[in-house]
């Protein structure tokens, strides 16, 4: 679970309007992971949680593993950026495990059948954006040496440099490198966009 729980007021998305702050996020991110936990309660998986903000706020179960000491120099121009910093920042950890369940927990589970769903069957796991041309990347599943050899192969400068959003990035990796993935129609979620409504996927 990737987070930012303290923002960058001097950041570009800041400054775009495209990141929502203060406690609203904090109540945001709150309510995410609870639900998070609440639906997987009977699941057996390793719940981390990597902060690239720079303080942390919340109050979290037991359960979650937190990991503070990440970068953040990218991920305030362009989010998918900050999350190639974060993975790269913990490949040794990417490695201990098959595969890799991503969820930003800024956002609400409606129920937990994306997840069921891959724990019944793991595989890359995604959905397909409205335009049919992107992975959505809120909530998918994912082999680890997949995301290793996406983020050796693609860098946080790479998707500022060039102002790729990440759920272009890797669909077309995953196109141009012909790998096997399975999409479900909807992440059954609630995101919450920077001041405006939420929106169910």
């Amino acid at each position: 679970m990737p987070t930012t729980i303290i923002v960058d007021h001097t950041s570009t998305l800041f400054n775009l309007g495209q990141l929502e702050y203060g406690n609203k996020r904090i109540e945001q991110y709150q309510k995410g992971i609870n639900k998070l936990l609440e639906l997987n309660k009977n699941n057996n998986i390793d719940m981390i949680l990597a902060d690239n903000g720079s303080d942390f706020d919340l109050i979290l179960d037991k359960r979650i593993t937190v990991i503070k000491n990440n970068p953040n120099n990218y991920g305030k121009i362009n989010k998918g950026a900050g999350l190639i910093e974060i993975w790269r920042n913990n490949i040794e950890l990417l490695k201990k495990y098959d595969y890799i369940i991503h969820f930003e927990p800024r956002q609400l589970l409606i129920n937990n059948d994306f997840i069921d769903d891959f724990m019944k069957n793991p595989r890359n796991l995604f959905t397909i954006g409205k335009e049919q041309n992107h992975f959505n990347t809120g909530l998918f599943c994912i082999k680890s040496s997949t995301l290793l050899q996406y983020i050796q192969l693609n860098s946080p400068q790479l998707l500022v440099s060039k102002r790729l959003g990440i759920e272009y990035s890797l669909y077309h990796f995953f196109l141009r490198n012909k790998i096997q993935f399975d999409t479900r129609k909807k992440m059954n979620l609630i995101w919450f966009p920077a001041d405006h409504p939420p929106i169910t996927h």
